[in-house]
Formats: C-alpha cells, sequence, structure tokens
C-alpha cells in the first residue's frame, strides 16, 4: 500500500511512523508543508526520514497528487496550527484517514479539548473518513474526539539512530544478554537536563547519583551508578555504541519525560535488559505492556528521589525477576518487526500479506 503521511514538519514521530511501514512492506509518501514555505537546511531526522528506502516527500501540488489516496496520516501533533492548513487538498483524495490529534495530555483537560474541538471543525468536511484517532502523549480519560472516534496511543521505539544505522541497530536489538548475569551499576542517568520538567526531576535525584559515584568509578556509599548529562545547548552525549553499553550494564534506566510525554528511552532499556524508571502516569503510553514492579518502576508524581533510594536498596532477586520478564517481553513487544507490526495495527494499516 501506499501510505501518504502530512505533516508540518517531519520529526522524530514521522520517523517512527514511516519506518514501522516501510518495515511491512510499504511505500510512504511525506509531504511536509513547512519545506514548500521556509527556506532552511533540512534537519538531521528530516535527512533520515529521507534516506529510508520506501519513503519519499512530495509537494503538496495538485499535479503531483494522486487522485486516489487509500490512507492518509494526518500528523497534527505536535504544531497544530500549521500542519492542517492544507488538509483538504490531501483529505479530498484520501478513502480512509488516520489522525494524529494535538490534543492530548500532553495539554491540560481544557487545552486538550479546545485543540480537539479546531482539529474537528477544519477536518468536518471529511470525519467520514476518519476511522482511528491517535496520541502521541495518550489520551484524558473523556475528550471530544474520543466520543467520535474509535482511538488509541501511537507507540513508540528506539531512536531514529538505532534503527537507522545497521551497525547500531544490530546492537541495540541483538538479544545478547543474559537477564541472570550481574551487572556493573544500580542505575543510570544518559541524557539532556532539558527542557525545564526533566531538568527539576534530575535536580531532585542529582546528589543522590554523585554521591554514589555517578560516572565511571564510585560505589563507595552503595551500588554504584552511572551519571552523564548534558543541555540541548550543549549536546555531547556518550558515544552510541557506549551508550547502549551502559544500558546493558545496568539494572535500571532512569526515564524522565523530556519535550513530550513519551520518550526512545523505555524502549531502548528494555532492549538492553535494563529496566525503565518513568512517571507512573505514562507507562501506558508505550503499547509495551508496561506493568510496574514487574517489567518496569512506576514513580508517583513528586517521588522521584525517594524512588532511586529505594532502588538503591532494592534486592537482588527481585532485579532478577524483573529481568527476567524485560527479557520474556522480546519477541511479542520489543523485536523490532514484532514492535512495528503492532503500530502499524494501530495505525489501521494491514500487513501485506492479509
Amino acid at each position: 500500500m501506499q501510505v501518504w503521511h502530512l505533516v508540518y514538519v517531519a520529526d522524530s514521530l514521522t520517523y517512527t511512523i514511516a519506518r514501522a511501514l516501510v518495515q511491512g512492506g510499504h511505500e510512504v509518501v511525506v509531504c511536509a508543508v513547512a519545506a514548500q514555505r521556509e527556506g532552511r537546511q533540512a534537519s538531521a531526522i528530516e535527512r533520515r526520514v529521507a534516506a529510508t528506502a520506501g519513503v519519499r516527500f512530495a509537494e503538496l501540488r495538485d499535479d503531483a497528487l494522486p487522485a486516489h489516496i487509500e490512507r492518509l496520516i494526518v500528523q497534527v501533533f505536535p504544531r497544530p496550527a500549521e500542519s492542517i492548513v492544507e488538509v483538504d487538498r490531501l483529505a479530498r483524495r484520501a478513502r480512509r484517514i488516520s489522525l494524529i490529534t494535538a490534543g492530548d495530555r500532553s495539554r491540560p483537560w481544557r487545552a486538550a479539548n479546545e485543540q480537539q474541538w479546531r482539529e474537528a471543525r477544519r477536518l468536518a468536511p471529511f470525519a467520514g473518513r476518519i476511522d482511528r484517532v491517535l496520541y502521541k502523549d495518550g489520551y484524558h480519560r473523556r475528550d471530544l474526539l474520543g466520543l467520535l472516534k474509535p482511538r488509541d496511543i501511537v507507540g513508540f521505539d528506539a531512536h531514529s539512530q538505532f534503527l537507522h544505522d545497521p551497525t547500531l541497530y544490530g546492537a541495540m536489538h541483538a538479544r545478547d544478554w543474559d537477564p541472570d548475569a550481574p551487572r556493573q551499576y544500580r542505575l543510570n542517568f544518559l541524557g539532556s537536563q532539558d527542557p525545564a520538567a526533566r531538568k527539576q526531576i534530575l535536580d531532585a535525584v542529582r546528589p543522590l547519583f554523585l554521591s554514589r559515584g555517578g560516572g565511571e568509578g564510585g560505589g563507595a556509599h552503595g551500588p554504584p551508578m552511572f551519571w552523564h548529562e548534558y543541555s540541548d545547548a550543549d549536546p555531547v552525549g556518550v558515544p552510541p555504541l557506549q551508550f547502549v553499553r551502559l544500558l546493558t550494564d545496568s539494572d535500571f534506566t532512569l526515564c524522565p519525560r523530556g519535550y513530550s510525554l513519551v520518550t526512545h528511552r523505555p524502549v531502548e532499556a528494555l532492549l538492553r535488559g535494563s529496566i525503565p524508571v518513568l512517571a507512573r502516569e505514562e507507562i501506558d503510553l508505550y503499547g509495551i505492556d508496561l506493568v510496574d514492579g514487574e517489567n518496569c518502576i512506576g514513580v508517583p508524581a513528586g517521588r522521584w528521589a525517594e524512588t532511586v533510594r529505594r532502588l538503591t536498596e532494592a534486592a537482588p532477586a527481585e532485579i532478577l525477576r524483573m529481568r527476567r520478564n524485560a527479557f520474556a517481553m522480546f519477541e511479542p513487544y520489543l523485536d523490532y518487526p514484532a514492535l512495528a507490526r503492532r503500530l502499524r495495527a494501530r495505525l489501521g494499516v494491514a500487513d501485506r500479506a492479509s
């Protein structure tokens, strides 16, 4: 199937969707509104989307568009006003539409519903063609679009570098770790301190890491932990293969929210047998059957430092139990073909064999 994808700017979500569709044997045509309006260089993620085999970009010109589109994905998240300004040109050609709304849990309930109302008004002429509504950052228990259409999360995957580069893909997705083997670090944090919501969490737990050897050495005051923090202004992360190794060497991986509620880190951690530690209210965002205390740690609001202290004293038997649970998740949930298949199903795109 040829799937068309309307977006303002191709971003990490665009890559996640395009890569999963290509994995299922589909062709993806991306229409990026900004590309026709802004004279700027493509970002790294835009170049990665464009370089993905099976994906091409098309201009939003009537003479460049087909008469009929079997499936159109309208990605309103995260640039709502700009993303749907050109929606009519594609939507009137589409038989079925998957809407990725910007009215998700990244906004307060009232703001999310106001955003959904704007989307509903703009897409009203094509309402009968929208057969599912998807949310990157999850949905509120009650919302406008949820009353009208079937809804689901999108789900997420590993960072695009670990999908796009064959060497890094192999390193991240290899099932080459022993769930029963002891690990060097109790916890790690590897990432940017930005945005402010993440920095607030890091400020609460940083002293606990540093007091216990947050770095290559340490452990004088308990199990050693690894800390590598940078900022968006000076993004010096650890090299990718070292990143994979640090996940593999850690019992737990700290996964605080970033600019979105959903992040790549929980999936990456589980792929390497490290138990993700994330906000309890975000566990449902990934579509991989996360269960607090079984294959992840859900942190109650405002209790990150308390949770980290508790994990430093976790019993080896409990850690081993959860890591074995993570190992068992690989084939049904984490192995990329399985993860991509579930994502395609949520998008409403059947595999070619069916």
